[in-house]
């Protein structure tokens, strides 16, 4: 066997640059199907989490994905605002278990100010533990684990908000937020949002009000005691005029769905690209196989068997496809982890780049069949090779 596979591995790299060319192919096709693997898993389940507890969502009428991505993911803009009488109402319901409203519209070095009682994120991490103390007073701000180390914030520091997000200049200087918790890791969305109370919009956005208690709201977000009764909530909501009551579960659903139908077309690319890979190695091997009909009569005058020839075609088919596959799916790791960073600062999204899927062993294991099917029709051409017809016609 050890004669075999020294015989394999000495033809392979006597033409280098066919064996290179052969494998990149085969891993390129590889590391598409990796990269979607690990993407689609860390956006799977990032979006799934993103919401936690809270099954809906009452805002501003409008677009749902909209409002759905801007409360939980802090992207985009809000949908508008709702009175606070609204939750007002709620509150008056027995259909809720927990029930948070929400103000939004300023931003500080791009990362969201949101004004929510405390309660929401005792409710959403109840076994975290937080550097500091939560917020009590107007002005003080817990803030995310990543928006701590990118914007470089530790407890006790301060700064002012600017209006609306990335891009407008216009800080509010009369009111000064301090900083007197930090969030550890979450790997949600919160780890790039700032928390504060509910009434910091309305201090900074009408000042020339006397009465601060209540506002608008962008938001309100709720954990209902059960089906039935979430089912009655959002009727009740969504009938309202300027007033939609969203399904967080099915508004992610229709997300994932659609970056499912995104991920198909990359993996149909990827079985392009194994065909192709397929097709490559078949021909490669058939050009070995032409080119090498001397030494493979040389070697059965010398005694070698018509097995032997056939297995070290049939080897090389499985080393070329195998060593490109496992090429392929370091590629795509790394890859994975060079868009991670992208799809966390975006959507808050956490993407394990270096997880092990047992998808990954499919492709090796299909690496090796594809490398034997390859490797068949070139195979049996050399084990029909005639010693004495071929030096006869020298």
């Amino acid at each position: 066997m050890m004669n075999v596979v020294k015989l394999t591995w000495k033809n392979m790299w006597y033409r280098k640059n066919l064996t290179l060319l052969t494998m990149l192919t085969i891993a390129i096709a590889s590391a598409f199907i990796v990269f979607i693997i690990v993407i689609n898993d860390g956006i799977g389940k990032g979006a799934k989490e993103g919401f936690g507890p809270y099954e809906l969502v009452i805002g501003a009428d409008g677009s749902r994905t909209q409002l759905m991505l801007h409360t939980f993911y802090h992207i985009g803009a809000p949908t508008g605002n709702i009175t606070y009488d609204l939750y007002e109402q709620l509150q008056a319901s027995d259909s809720y278990e927990a029930a948070y409203p929400m103000t939004r519209g300023d931003s500080y070095k791009g990362f969201s100010l949101i004004g929510v009682p405390t309660e929401y994120l005792s409710t959403r991490y109840p076994e975290a533990i937080l550097t500091g103390d939560l917020y009590e007073e107007t002005g003080e701000v817990v803030v995310g684990s990543h928006v701590a180390e990118a914007a470089n914030l530790q407890v006790g520091d301060t700064f002012h908000a600017n209006h609306g997000y990335i891009g407008d200049e216009h800080e509010h200087d009369e009111l000064t937020f301090k900083v007197v918790g930090i969030l550890p890791k979450l790997h949600t969305p919160d780890d790039k949002a700032m928390f504060t109370t509910l009434d910091y919009a309305w201090v900074v956005h009408d000042l020339d009000e006397e009465d601060h208690s209540t506002g608008d709201i962008t938001s309100i977000v709720v954990v209902p005691k059960g089906i039935m009764e979430l089912q009655e909530l959002q009727q009740t909501f969504d009938q309202m005029d300027g007033v939609q009551a969203t399904f967080s579960n099915k508004v992610i659903s229709d997300i994932l769905t659609f970056l499912d139908t995104s991920s198909a077309l990359i993996l149909i690319l990827s079985i392009v690209c194994i065909i192709i890979a397929t097709i490559s190695v078949t021909l490669a091997l058939t050009a070995v196989s032409a080119q090498r009909k001397k030494d493979i009569g040389l070697l059965r005058l010398l005694g070698k068997s018509k097995s032997f020839i056939m297995r070290t075609l049939l080897l090389e088919g499985v080393f070329l496809t195998l060593f490109g596959s496992v090429i392929g799916i370091v590629f795509g790791h790394v890859a994975s982890y060079l868009v991670s960073s992208y799809v966390f600062s975006y959507a808050g999204i956490t993407i394990f780049p270096w997880q092990f899927h047992l998808s990954e062993l499919y492709i090796l294991g299909g690496s090796i069949f594809i490398g034997c099917l390859a490797a068949l029709f070139p195979s049996l051409q050399a084990y029909k090779v005639n010693p004495i017809v071929l030096f006869q016609s020298m």
